[in-house]
């Protein structure tokens, strides 16, 4: 087997071989002609001896310059370990798979594969491995779509209730270890519900994609969380300050950006934002006592004259 093919002048006459011949030929056909990749390498050494259409297609390799490579070609090498062990595999019980890696392109960049192995001989009685290589670019592209609809909101790209929880309880744990102070700050759009009853729910939209980059142009460091709770509410969590004061900075520039005019559709809108800031450990150990002192905050601000920002103040 994965001999070259016999010309009809080379058809043997014994029927064994001839059903033999055909079978092989059915093979070739069908690995050809196969729209999920195949490749055959060598047992012994890893060198490829047959590849079809798709791997090349995705590889971006012509043939020859594909049968001249070996898997440890195409394979980054944080994968080695995996690779071993799929070999060890292929003698142990004869297969592997399937797993999930990546292979180099001719370019340098990298995609997603799905990977299976057979072990099997060919008729010289040389180990041979005949491999499924399927490429899951798009697979992985539409994971990772739904995750990020899971995980963010869809109008401002913001992390969302889901993943702001996520990562407050990352940023506790790991403050509490180490001993450090982080900022919760819930934030309320003042006058926002007069801007969708009077100039509509899609400009409203497109203020709040603008409040979120203010708030965002505010917050630099990429261990801080911008987020949206929903509605006009955002929250903006503040890893590794060195005190209260860090987050009253931050508050107030927050409250000054917001206070400037927008320009939406030739529309002129002025807004403000009322800030509530819970600190930890010293207004909660938790998050749930954490978010709901920011937000008693918050009102006190909201019942005042709003535009302001708010500290809690531990009761009794």
């Amino acid at each position: 087997m994965f001999q070259k093919m016999t010309t009809q002048a080379d058809k043997p006459d014994n029927p064994e071989k001839l059903k033999l011949l055909r079978s092989e030929n059915k093979f070739w056909t069908m690995f050809q002609l196969s729209p999920v990749g195949m490749a055959i390498v060598d047992g012994e050494t890893g060198d490829f001896l047959e590849v079809n259409n798709a791997v090349l297609k995705s590889v971006g390799y012509t043939k020859d310059e594909f049968l001249n490579l070996s898997y440890w070609d195409i394979t980054p090498q944080e994968y080695e370990e995996q690779e071993l062990q799929q070999i060890k595999d292929l003698k142990n019980i004869g297969s592997f798979g399937p797993n999930q890696k990546e292979y180099i392109r001719k370019d340098g960049t990298r995609y997603p594969i799905s990977i299976s192995g057979v072990a099997l001989t060919d008729i010289n009685e040389r180990k041979i491995a005949l491999g499924i290589i399927e490429d899951i670019s798009e697979r992985k592209a539409y994971e990772k779509e739904l995750e990020e609809l899971a995980l963010y909101d869809p109008l401002t790209n913001l992390p969302n209730r889901r993943l702001l929880f996520d990562r407050l309880y990352q940023v506790r744990i790991q403050s509490k270890r180490e001993k450090n102070i982080f900022a919760v700050l819930i934030l309320d759009l003042d006058k926002f519900k007069q801007v969708n009853d009077m100039l509509g729910h899609s400009i409203g939209d497109e203020l709040l994609k603008e409040v979120a980059q203010r708030i965002q142009n505010e917050v630099h460091r990429k261990t801080d969380t911008v987020a949206r709770l929903g509605g006009d509410e955002f929250i903006v969590l503040l890893q590794l300050i060195k005190n209260k004061q860090d987050a009253i900075l931050i508050a107030k520039k927050i409250c000054n950006t917001l206070a400037n005019s927008f320009y939406i559709e030739g529309n002129t809108i002025n807004i403000s934002t009322s800030i509530g800031i819970a600190l930890f450990p010293e207004h909660g150990n938790d998050d749930k006592t954490l978010i709901m002192n920011a937000d008693k905050a918050l009102y006190q601000v909201k019942n005042a004259n709003r535009n302001n920002i708010k500290l809690y103040e531990n009761e009794g």
